[in-house]
């Protein structure tokens, strides 16, 4: 079933991603700090001129200190540092990669019933 709502047991209250990201977060740290990520760069994909112009200029403050924070908390970027495509472009792989593959171990284990693992 694509695109059907997700509501809470025996209520019409709708599941959104936040609801889902507040409660893993409690459970995985890492889960709020990659959904701000994630919404700070939606904000870019506009933007397609990368080479002549910064996008990350385009961003709020609190969206710069988001990546900045993300990235420098799980991958070791320099908070000092600019944000922009060439200091940025040598994390996408690595976060990408980090993500996929945590996403792929938690439901690796849900499948498994093997939810105290995670």
């Amino acid at each position: 079933m694509q695109n059907t709502k997700w509501t809470l047991p025996n209520s019409r209250t709708v599941v959104t991603d936040r609801n889902m990201v507040d409660l893993t977060d409690r459970l995985h740290g890492w889960t709020n700090s990659v959904y701000k990520l994630g919404c700070a760069f939606i904000h870019l994909s506009p933007m397609a001129d990368y080479r002549n112009s910064n996008p990350f200029l385009q961003l709020e403050q609190t969206e710069i200190v988001n990546i900045k924070e993300h990235l420098h908390n799980y991958h070791g970027f320099h908070l000092n540092d600019d944000l922009n495509m060439d200091t940025v472009s040598p994390y996408l792989l690595i976060v990408l990669d980090k993500v996929s593959s945590n996403l792929e171990c938690y439901i690796n284990c849900l499948e498994n019933n093997q939810v105290n693992s995670i």
